[in-house]
């Protein structure tokens, strides 16, 4: 690797040389070859992004390749285009997106590459591609990464010049911005030239054996959740699929970095749904919860911010970790409780796991968080563990600028607790308050200080409910509008009440399924202690109804991507890979008067188009006078929209689409 100012003078010497080439094909030459120097790679191609006819390309002359990022056979290069994720991709040729004549058009024996997506407020300009053979021993780090995303903004001035862009202005980068850049990359960096050592064969055998399984795990699960459709049954495999995706997860952190001190380097900020993330790290643990018959509250501030970015690796590996540490040292019938706080002044989020466990003696505390050290002499033979996880806690929180602190007592149990500064993405509250004073909500149980009628009543407080409107009690006041009745209390006898006036009931389970399971009650909804219920307490209690949306798309990326900007929303989504299957859905809804509000549309699908969908939904819905017409959005990649089609549509947003213009979709369907 080149020292610090080798790399300033390469680009240094590459603006000179782009300066004076006298086309296209000379420039995308001095760049190929910069990009090859920045990260020691045989091949670079940087690509241009057509929006107009949804394509990449390189201008490079007579070997000009194209190739459209719209439909199934994208290839990697396709794939991080529409993720709009930088990736490293050190076994390519394994990659479930890899297509030979879009990520290998040199037919190279190829190992590894880096693909970086080049954006600039939200506009995509092209990428960048660098490829290593087989030749080479060493795999892509983060560092090679960082290396290209400290020239990303001399990479896009270098794409507008090559589409016409004054060369003089685009020459104009700030060399010391991009000097710190290499540097704090550089300080990420480890000796890539250390030899495998029989430590590191031991785990990297060890690791694929986990993986193996955990991937099997994982595409059983995908085929369930294809045929389930029971919503919650659907909430526990998405539990599942998270714990087996993060196991492939930490496996790779540890082929990547053979010490745990290392292991930071592999993570970088990604945006998140605060609800849904933090919610699915909780839930992970709600079986084993009910398993032990242990008491786990879970609290997620509603007043959250809806999206926040953040180190995603990091924060999900220290509550695991923390989490996971409460609930081995926790007996039976005592209490976990995992508690999140939004400070809006400070712009902080306060992280908690307190338990009534074992605790932790005085002496033993300070040296809790050093690696391979256990808080009690006996911790080990009882519950095995080196104490690994809490020295990488420490280490994470301190990188996610704060300090992991702890408050325990013998006998009494434990609290580990910190706060970190976060960024923004989306201000608006994930729920709004209510405005509604008339409702009165009513917790029923025989338990007056049930932990978990509290914790319900600490949702509805944060929600404007007003104290006096909230009661815990043994029967049904006369004021209840909505009803949350335990498991213990429900009966025939109370949801025929419910009915003759017009009560809201949610029923909550005390053992899993259990309530679920009873034929009794197949049509109430129904949550589960030992889980996050925000949601649903606030679905319930909120006047507002959830528009449904749907997703018809044969291309599972943009589902996902779709499904992943949409649950910010406060929504419900359904979607469908198929026509047929996708006009079967929306017709069912029409019969069942749960007609959905919005669909988003590709116009190419198999069984039947996405213009026969509409056109065949249309004469059905004309069937039905009351209802509001469902609101099309076409998600075409297709540029060739015909007039005559543009009319089936409400809205047109064009592939490669962006958060911002689909959320806009979203509201404007719901609102007008």
């Amino acid at each position: 690797m080149q020292n610090k100012p080798n790399f300033i003078n390469t680009l240094t010497e590459a603006m000179n040389h782009v300066a004076q080439a006298k086309d296209n094909k000379e420039i995308n030459q001095l760049i190929e070859k910069l990009l090859m120097d920045f990260t020691d790679s045989e091949r670079a191609t940087l690509l241009i992004f057509d929006k107009e006819r949804m394509l990449l390309f390189n201008d490079n002359g007579e070997k000009t390749q194209k190739f459209s990022v719209v439909g199934s056979d994208i290839g990697l290069a396709g794939y991080t285009l529409n993720t709009k994720k930088s990736a490293i991709f050190n076994h390519v040729t394994s990659e479930k997106y890899y297509e030979a004549s879009i990520d290998n058009p040199s037919n190279m024996r190829i190992k590894g590459q880096i693909i970086v997506p080049l954006i600039q407020e939200e506009k995509i300009y092209g990428l960048a591609r660098v490829s290593r053979s087989i030749l080479f021993n060493r795999n892509y780090t983060k560092t090679q990464l960082d290396m290209i995303k400290s020239i990303e903004g001399f990479l896009i001035k270098i794409i507008n010049i090559m589409q016409g862009g004054n060369k003089a202005q685009s020459m104009d980068v700030n060399k010391q911005e991009v000097e710190e850049k290499i540097t704090q990359a550089k300080k990420s960096s480890i000796n890539d030239s250390e030899e495998i050592n029989s430590t590191m064969l031991f785990l990297s055998n060890t690791v694929h054996d986990i993986r193996t399984p955990a991937n099997s795990l994982y595409g059983f699960l995908d085929l369930m959740e294809e045929q389930i459709k029971d919503e919650r049954l659907l909430g526990f495999i998405a539990n599942a699929k998270e714990s087996a995706q993060f196991i492939n997860t930490l496996t790779d952190s540890i082929l990547e970095r053979i010490k745990y001190e290392k292991e930071s380097s592999t993570s970088e900020p990604t945006v998140i749904n605060t609800i849904k993330f933090f919610s699915n790290v909780a839930n992970i643990f709600t079986a084993n919860m009910f398993k032990k018959e242990i008491h786990y509250l879970i609290y997620i501030d509603p007043l959250i911010p809806k999206e926040i970015e953040i180190e995603e690796l990091k924060i999900k590996r220290v509550l695991i970790n923390l989490i996971g540490n409460a609930y081995k040292f926790t007996p039976k019938d005592k209490v976990i409780e995992f508690r999140i706080e939004y400070n809006a002044l400070q712009k902080s989020l306060t992280f908690s796991v307190k338990d009534t466990g074992i605790g932790i003696a005085k002496e033993n505390q300070e040296k809790i968080f050093e690696a391979f050290e256990q808080a009690q002499a006996d911790t080990s033979i009882h519950f095995g563990g080196t104490g690994l996880g809490l020295a990488i806690s420490a280490k994470y929180v301190q990188d996610l600028g704060g300090k992991l602190k702890l408050e325990s007592e013998i006998d009494k149990g434990s609290n580990f607790y910190f706060a970190i500064p976060i960024r923004i993405i989306d201000e608006s509250p994930a729920h709004l308050s209510f405005e509604d004073p008339t409702k009165f909500i009513t917790i029923l149980t025989d338990r007056p200080a049930c932990i978990d009628a509290n914790n319900m009543r600490k949702y509805l407080q944060d929600l404007s409910i007003a104290d006096e409107n909230i009661a815990i009690s043994q029967s049904i006041t006369p004021k209840t509008t909505h009803l949350f009745c335990f498991e213990h209390k429900l009966s025939e006898e109370i949801v025929k009440e419910c009915k003759e006036r017009n009560i809201k009931l949610v029923a909550i389970e005390e053992q899993l399924f259990s309530i679920t399971k009873n034929p009794k009650y197949k049509n109430l909804k129904v949550i589960s202690e030992n889980s996050y219920y925000g949601d649903v307490l606030y679905s319930a209690v909120s006047s507002q109804r959830k528009p449904r949306i749907f997703i018809a798309d044969d291309n599972k990326i943009n589902v996902m991507l779709l499904k992943t900007i949409l649950e910010s929303e406060y929504c419900t989504i359904e979607y469908a890979l198929d026509g047929q299957d996708a006009l079967n859905t929306l017709i069912k809804g029409l019969k069942t008067s749960r007609p959905f509000d919005a669909v988003f549309i590709d116009k190419h699908m198999p069984s039947l188009s996405g213009i026969e969908v509409i056109e065949q939904y249309k004469e059905q819905e004309a069937k039905y006078k009351q209802i509001r017409p469902l609101k099309v959005i076409s998600i075409t990649g297709d540029p060739s929209i015909s007039n005559e089609e543009k009319r089936l549509y409400d809205l047109i947003v064009s592939k490669p689409f962006s958060k911002s213009e689909i959320r806009e979709a979203f509201t404007k369907s719901v609102t007008q």
